[in-house]
């Protein structure tokens, strides 16, 4: 019993290993084939339910991060957007924007050419250049950038919906929800801003899977870009993109590290045969 008790585990799964015949310890080391298409249609539908399923993995930490982001949004919304509203875009405040355009001028070429082109372009372009240089990373990360924008649009047309805000230009104030209404139109479409979870969602990705500072800063300059412009635009209030883009940063963030964890693993499983034993390994 002491003896089993100090032996760890990773010493039995050698000796099992080592149990087996000389000519059969090279067997049991197999690298299995996979069909890519199979894979790809794998991965997505992981991708998909690790994000649907998160709510049943809440622990008490996401629990309060949560609590957390809900008390700052309505913060936001009943503390900043009407003062910043007021401040910075009926009165054009130069901290805000300059007479060039100034910060907002990215986001309105984003705007300008629209999220779905650009999450077009941009994927078309990586997938190009991944099959072009045989670079697998940049073809994961198209396929995840892809699932980020999806999936968080997904989610922001839910809420745009279920909440109904009126949007700034309507002059209804920042105080004006028409929950489940269903109202047809863009003017009751506010909350949370698609164009802010969009480019969040796709600008995460790619600055987590290419962390450099010489991609990372340029991405999320884009980001807060056009975050800017569409409070600047009068589409949306403060709290609209701030939702937003938290909401795309966190299911960019999310598929990123489960592509990790998921690339990480290493499978071992039992190999028995006629004339050997030991431990065929899956990675």
């Amino acid at each position: 019993m002491r003896f089993r008790s100090r032996f760890p585990k990773v010493g039995w799964t050698l000796l099992a290993i080592m149990l087996s015949s000389g000519h059969g310890f090279p067997q049991a080391i197999v690298k299995t084939t996979k069909n890519p298409l199979k894979s790809f249609a794998v991965a997505v539908g992981g991708d998909v339910w690790h994000v649907a399923s998160s709510p049943l993995r809440m622990s008490k930490d996401d629990a309060l991060r949560l609590t957390s982001f809900t008390l700052m949004s309505a913060g936001v919304v009943y503390g900043i957007d009407q003062p910043f509203h007021e401040e910075f875009v009926l009165q054009r405040h130069s901290f805000y924007t300059s007479p060039g355009g100034g910060f907002v001028k990215p986001g309105e070429l984003y705007d300008a050419i629209g999220s779905k082109n650009m999450a077009l372009g941009l994927s078309v372009g990586m997938i190009g250049g991944g099959l072009i240089f045989n670079d697998k990373k940049l073809l994961e990360t198209s396929r995840l950038m892809v699932e980020s924008f999806l999936i968080a649009g997904a989610i922001t047309s839910l809420g745009k919906y279920i909440l109904g805000r009126a949007r700034p230009y309507t002059g209804h104030g920042p105080y004006d929800f028409n929950g489940l209404q269903f109202r047809p139109g863009e003017n009751f479409l506010s909350l949370p801003s698609g164009h802010a979870t969009s480019v969040f969602a796709m600008m995460t990705v790619i600055a987590k899977q290419y962390p450099q500072w010489w991609i990372k800063i340029p991405a999320y300059t884009l980001a807060a870009s056009v975050a800017l412009q569409r409070i600047d635009s009068r589409n949306h209030w403060p709290s609209d993109v701030f939702v937003g883009g938290v909401i795309g940063y966190w299911v960019g963030s999310m598929l990123v590290n489960h592509t990790r964890e998921k690339s990480g693993k290493i499978l071992l499983d039992p190999y028995l045969a006629a004339n050997r034993a030991g431990v065929r390994i899956r990675f």
